[in-house]
């Protein structure tokens, strides 16, 4: 599944991102895809979006913007995937007797279990959000920085 999302992730932007955002992005989707990492995975999401809440980093509006379709891409493609996904909201028939509803209630807590595919897709969702979110109030407070670094420069060199 990484190397999917990075392929899918490179016929986006290959051109404009370069390798080294593919690179990290491929590793995120390769955490993200082993469910033990997934709460490691939202933790460093969080702390991403604390640091650009409380100015931590900063980062152009051309570069979030780029960063920020990508992940927007993967998001939709997440929710595009939501209807086929619903096969999985019932357990299947597989008749009455003890063993059949056995492996029915078995194949249901797979599908729809914590470290399920579906359970980690929604998973990555969350994160994508929330790197997202992080990248619009760092590209937020970039330009209000340099807003306010061209000001300080224009009153600096009246008073000169």
């Amino acid at each position: 599944m990484a190397q999917e999302f990075s392929e899918q992730g490179a016929a986006y932007d290959g051109s404009k991102a370069g390798g080294g955002f593919m690179n990290a992005a491929a590793a995120v989707f390769g955490a993200a895809t082993n469910a033990a990492n997934m709460a490691s995975a939202k933790t460093a999401a969080g702390n991403l979006v604390d640091s650009a809440k409380n100015g931590g980093f900063t980062v152009s509006k051309d570069s979030a913007n780029e960063l920020i379709d990508t992940m927007s891409k993967f998001v939709t493609e997440i929710r595009d995937m939501e209807p086929a996904l619903a096969a999985f909201d019932h357990q299947p028939a597989l008749g009455g007797h003890p063993y059949g509803q056995l492996v029915a209630q078995h194949m249901h807590e797979g599908a729809n279990g914590p470290q399920s595919a579906r359970a980690v897709l929604k998973q990555l969702e969350t994160i994508l959000e929330m790197s997202i979110e992080a990248l619009q109030r760092a590209s937020d407070q970039y330009e209000e920085t340099e807003a306010n670094t061209v000001d300080a420069l224009t009153k600096t060199s009246r008073s000169i």
